[in-house]
């Protein structure tokens, strides 16, 4: 008797200590909010986990994106004025949905601990402008007025200051194009059932027709940046 009880602790497979468990299909959400080497946004996820190693979602974004030239500035010759970015033709945001896949390389302990993941998704993208407005002098008239930026006609002559972002929001175009990311993602949460993460990555983005920013640059092809994440979020299991 004691010979088959030793054979058969030998021989049944071992736990680690530490070892995670994971037995249950999860349905999840979170909200983002991110930095990136461009700017800053928010986002949105909904996925499902249907295993231990393996998360699919869907994405949705939102981000504002600021040419690496554009420099916040107030004329100073003038009194009470709005301040301005001068030679920035359009604001910049960008929105986004599309598809991902996540992958747990290191799973996190019974007692805590960070999980890591390594994370790619991808999907379309729509590059919003907003043209921007500047309050110049009237040289003819003695008066101020405001128009559409145009860097032929207008400079630090003749510029009196900058508008608010709704001046010109009528004249918002849009320009179609897509997207794809990849990064790693740092799980930390102490529950189960909370998502709390760090995530950091790479991100590029392309729109066609491609846009001109910036006054006497060229337009832009893509857009690369890097971004830091904060997530956070429930997971609710299947059953």
């Amino acid at each position: 008797m004691l010979i088959l009880l030793v054979c058969v602790a030998c021989f049944s497979p071992a736990q680690e200590v530490g070892e995670y468990h994971h037995d249950v299909t999860y349905k999840e959400w979170n909200i983002s909010i991110f930095a990136h080497t461009n700017g800053f946004g928010f986002g949105y996820r909904h996925g499902r986990t249907p295993d231990m190693f393996n998360k699919h979602f869907w994405e949705v974004e939102f981000m504002i994106n600021q040419h690496f030239k554009s420099i916040r500035s107030v004329n100073t010759f003038f009194y009470d004025v709005r301040p301005l970015r001068y030679g920035q033709m359009c604001s910049l945001f960008f929105l986004q949905g599309g598809y991902g896949y996540q992958r747990t390389l290191h799973l996190k302990p019974y007692w805590g601990g960070v999980q890591v993941n390594y994370l790619l998704s991808g999907g379309a993208t729509i590059g919003i402008c907003i043209p921007n407005y500047v309050e110049v002098l009237d040289y003819t008239t003695g008066f101020s007025k405001i128009v559409r930026y145009d860097p032929e006609k207008h400079n630090l002559n003749n510029i009196i200051g900058g508008t608010n972002l709704l001046s010109g929001i009528t004249e918002t175009f849009i320009r179609p194009g897509f997207y794809v990311k990849t990064g790693l993602n740092f799980d930390f949460a102490k529950s189960d059932f909370r998502l709390r993460s760090l995530e950091v990555g790479v991100q590029l983005q392309m729109v066609f027709p491609f846009i001109q920013q910036m006054a006497h640059n060229k337009a832009k092809a893509f857009y690369l940046t890097g971004y830091l994440a904060f997530n956070f979020g429930k997971k609710k299991g299947r059953y």
